[in-house]
């Protein structure tokens, strides 16, 4: 009974989420700059696209709005409650999504992130989440992508003005009618040769592309 009035909970408030996002992200200004030729890119060729946790609040209305939602996506969230919640709102916007950290089902959701890259699904990763610290690069999304093959598309997201929580990652939300800026930067091929000290030295070098405060 618990866990089904858990996902009742997440689907209601995944509901109400998701329309306050949309009626936020109606007023706000919008600018798309695509260096991966993201939006031009064959379907079945997927990316592992990374952005740090504290701006992906813009993502699923970018997805839906501005890519048109042309190309399957799915996102990593935690194997928390706060996970279900996330689940339960992105598959609103047609986002699917794999449950999993380093901490909880971590094997088992990289079998899944494997198993979704294969199908052609594009898979988004927050790499310094859940827990961080913040703007600091978890090497998983590095042996991901080494070990599929698959380039990294890091995708930085800027705002004009915002609130930020008190959470761990400093979490925003864009005020209304500010301007956001959703920047696709070049896709990042990862070597399958490489090895754990190129495949740091890629990780600093993506951690600087996709910036901070």
């Amino acid at each position: 009974m618990e866990g089904g009035g858990n996902l009742n909970w997440h689907g209601v408030g995944a509901w109400v989420g998701v329309r306050l996002m949309k009626l936020l992200g109606g007023s706000l200004r919008w600018e798309l700059k695509d260096e991966a030729g993201y939006l031009t890119r064959p379907v079945g060729d997927p990316v592992l696209v990374a952005a740090w946790h504290n701006r992906i609040f813009a993502l699923p209305l970018c997805y839906q709005w501005l890519c048109k939602a042309r190309r399957p996506l799915t996102v990593l969230t935690s194997a928390s409650r706060d996970g279900g919640f996330l689940s339960a709102l992105v598959a609103r916007f047609g986002i699917g999504s794999v449950r999993g950290s380093s901490s909880r089902r971590g094997s088992a959701a990289v079998r899944e992130l494997a198993g979704e890259l294969k199908r052609g699904a594009d898979v988004i990763i927050t790499p310094d989440g859940p827990r961080g610290p913040r703007y600091a690069l978890n090497p998983g999304l590095m042996f991901l992508a080494r070990q599929m093959g698959i380039p990294i598309m890091p995708v930085r997201v800027e705002y004009d003005d915002f609130w930020e929580l008190k959470s761990w990652d400093r979490f925003r939300i864009p005020k209304p009618f500010s301007k956001v800026r959703v920047h696709f930067l070049p896709l990042q091929p990862i070597g399958k040769e490489s090895d754990a000290s190129e495949l740091q030295q890629e990780g600093v070098r993506l951690q600087g592309l996709l910036g901070g405060d």
